[in-house]
């Protein structure tokens, strides 16, 4: 059972889509979408709340994917619950948008027709993630339907790649990718995950924040392609780790 915290709030930008969905105890009470980046991002927010019924205060946490994506649409989505969290006092819990992806898919597969991209897609996942115009993002995911747990550093594949190779024979969703080397099956797969994703996390936000997990916000950062151009990591300096 989804265990939500009080009225929560999950946020994520990491995608071309911005999405943000609010949960209770009792389950989904809203979700809101656009397929831009990070349109209107505190708009959406308002929005889902006032149909909710329910303003800034109510909330008892915010969860907000970290990527990995784009520069600006990660840096307006944990901008926005960092302030939202310090503002209200209330805990702020950041997940890798590859592992809600990836909850997403599963329980998707759990209600439709497996094909063979999805066969085992209970004990682990694939996520192929565009990563710009032309790179794109692997990610191994354990036990999707569940805890759905990264189980490495996410890969930066360059054009020379080959993600057939890279994902070998386990099930794959391939999300706003460019190359079309996976399928139509694993993309079909990957637009579920995406339509699921403000779901997923929030789940996984609410049963996380429900044993005690917490994301210390100074220290919270997003997952990038890599730095901004001209700008290089120095010891001490809080960035995202450069993929690169």
């Amino acid at each position: 059972m989804t265990a939500y915290v009080g009225p929560l709030l999950a946020i994520d930008t990491a995608t071309r889509r911005t999405s943000v969905a609010l949960g209770d105890e009792s389950g989904l009470r809203g979700l809101r979408s656009v397929d831009r980046e990070a349109a209107d991002l505190l708009g959406l927010v308002a929005a889902l709340l006032a149909e909710a019924g329910l303003g800034r205060g109510s909330l008892r946490g915010i969860v907000v994917g970290t990527g990995p994506g784009s520069f600006t649409g990660l840096r307006i989505g944990l901008a926005t619950a960092k302030t939202l969290a310090y503002a209200l006092t209330i805990p702020l819990l950041g997940i890798p948008t590859v592992e809600a992806l990836a909850r997403a898919a599963a329980r998707h597969s759990q209600g439709a027709g497996r094909g063979k991209q999805t066969e085992g897609i209970d004990d682990s996942i694939q996520v192929v993630l565009a990563a710009g115009a032309r790179d794109h993002y692997l990610a191994h995911v354990e036990d999707p339907a569940g805890a759905a747990r990264l189980s490495g550093p996410v890969q930066l594949l360059t054009p020379g790649a080959s993600l057939s190779e890279a994902v070998g024979s386990q099930p794959v969703v391939s999300v706003e990718a460019s190359s079309t080397s996976l399928g139509p099956e694993a993309a079909a797969w990957g637009q579920a995950a995406l339509d699921g994703l403000a779901e997923a996390l929030l789940a996984l936000g609410g049963e996380r924040l429900s044993t005690g997990e917490r994301s210390d916000p100074p220290s919270l950062v997003p997952e990038y392609v890599a730095l901004p151009r001209g700008i290089a990591a120095t010891a001490g300096e809080t960035w995202s780790p450069d993929l690169r």
